[in-house]
């Protein structure tokens, strides 16, 4: 009976438990960052506090079954005890399974960033190289610049920029290498 009423609370911490994660995968959907990271894994903690405090009572329903045998095993409060730890088991399991699964689709998420970021950084980098070289060549105080002297000298200058950036865009955009980095985010995409 004892064991019985104790199992009882966990279930019930569990059943707050069950609520507080609801809450943390629909603040994960909105909005991603450290913050959820430290609710995960401050949540996960609490799994495992409470997996190791039901680990002894199940230990002991089976000491007690051992013990007396078909005496308790007949008995309402011990089958209700055992099946309440055996359901606070099975949930607790459940419970550190999804949140496994939560961990996981943070790590996914992270990567997917991180990994568009540096590619957005590189195409950046890659379109702008022309401006750059040419602003960088033309920057130079040389003696003998024969496109200083040229009439149209500036205009060319400026046409040869813009066609070899949307050249370069182009082919990065013809090879498939800009992706989904030039599209707008969806509001409820985690990605």
């Amino acid at each position: 009976i004892l064991l019985s009423e104790i199992t009882n609370r966990f279930l019930v911490r569990i059943d707050d438990f069950e609520v507080q994660l609801k809450n943390i995968v629909g603040k994960l959907q909105r909005n991603n960052n450290k913050n959820k990271l430290d609710q995960i894994f401050q949540y996960r903690q609490k799994l495992i506090t409470s997996k190791s405090l039901l680990i002894p009572m199940e230990e002991l329903i089976n000491a007690i079954e051992e013990t007396f045998l078909n005496e308790v095993v007949k008995t309402l409060e011990f089958n209700r005890v055992r099946l309440r730890i055996k359901r606070a088991m099975t949930l607790v399991q459940h419970y550190q399974e999804e949140m496994e699964t939560l961990l996981h689709l943070e790590e996914a998420i992270s990567s997917y960033r991180g990994n568009e970021i540096m590619k957005t950084l590189t195409v950046i980098t890659t379109i702008f190289t022309p401006v750059m070289a040419l602003g960088a060549l033309w920057g130079m105080n040389f003696k003998h610049m024969p496109e200083l002297e040229w009439k149209f000298g500036y205009l060319g200058s400026l046409i040869l920029i813009f066609v070899s950036t949307i050249a370069i865009y182009f082919y990065l955009k013809f090879r498939g290498w800009t992706g989904g980095i030039l599209k707008e985010r969806k509001k409820k995409s985690l990605f």
